[in-house]
């Protein structure tokens, strides 16, 4: 729970007393308590985020994103071959896949064995980082939450 304690002196003095220079005093008064707060609110919100933390690719991505404040510059990607994704009749019904034009009239991109694998080589997730940050604090980073054996590459642009 966030606590406005400036706020919290107005509301707890009588209408009648809300006079600027008592509420400027006791606001004054208060302000060390108020910054503790801020200070000990951040921290707090820092370490639950670090709690929550783990080796899945969003949560990873988001909390690279806000402990190095770049919102969209850091991106982690993960392998997937790109190939047509088909059910099984015991999961409630059978898919075909559809091969051939799709609703535009354009072909369906599906990737040769191995295409897209080509990309990542001997990794299985690259995570793309500005020229701002520094690459072996995000390796250090990395190797704290990956899964093991897990490989990475990391891509500065």
């Amino acid at each position: 729970m966030k606590v406005n304690y400036l706020n919290l002196i107005r509301q707890l003095l009588p209408p009648h007393k809300r006079k600027p220079i008592r509420l400027a005093f006791l606001q004054s008064c208060i302000t060390p308590l108020h910054e503790l707060f801020l200070s000990f609110s951040e921290w707090r919100d820092n370490t639950r985020m670090m709690i929550n933390v783990n080796c899945q690719v969003k949560v990873f991505e988001s909390y690279l994103r806000k402990k190095y404040k770049e919102p969209i510059a850091i991106k982690v990607e993960t392998y997937d071959d790109g190939l047509l994704l088909v059910g099984l009749e015991v999961e409630g019904m059978a898919m075909m896949p559809t091969v051939g034009l799709d609703h535009e009239n354009l072909f369906a991109e599906i990737p040769l064995d191995g295409e897209i694998k080509d990309r990542f080589g001997d990794t299985d997730f690259i995570v793309y980082i500005p020229f701002t940050v520094d690459k072996s604090t995000i390796e250090a980073e990395i190797e704290k939450y990956k899964q093991a054996l897990t490989r990475y590459k990391i891509i500065q642009n």
